[in-house]
């Protein structure tokens, strides 16, 4: 075994992050749950549950800002920090139901 410590984690056990390596992994995964959450979607359409369209879509990505917005997801003394927090996911939100909602805009 050599004295190079391991590409996540340094000689005193420290976490490092390779921000390249945690973007692209993260990217992976959205993509991956963007494919899966369609997925589910047609199938439900298919089954007759609900009506697939880029307007339901809408309407699924407000859903989901509101319950982040009522959520206790993050909870520090900090209303900023909690403030910033449900921003963020709430813009990752949108911008992963429009991939969705302009996927089915183009392949209905």
């Amino acid at each position: 075994m050599d004295d190079q410590p391991e590409d996540d984690f340094e000689a005193e056990g420290e976490v490092v992050l390779d921000p390249v390596v945690t973007v692209a992994r993260i990217t992976a995964l959205e993509m991956m749950v963007g494919q899966l959450t369609l997925t589910q979607l047609r199938i439900l359409d298919k089954l007759g549950e609900i009506k697939l369209s880029p307007d339901y879509i809408q309407e699924l990505a407000k859903a989901y800002s509101e319950k982040v917005d009522e959520s206790t997801i993050i909870e520090t003394s900090s209303p900023e920090v909690n403030y910033e927090f449900k921003l963020n996911v709430i813009h990752h939100l949108e911008r992963f139901f429009d991939e969705i909602a302009a996927h089915l805009s183009r392949n209905p």
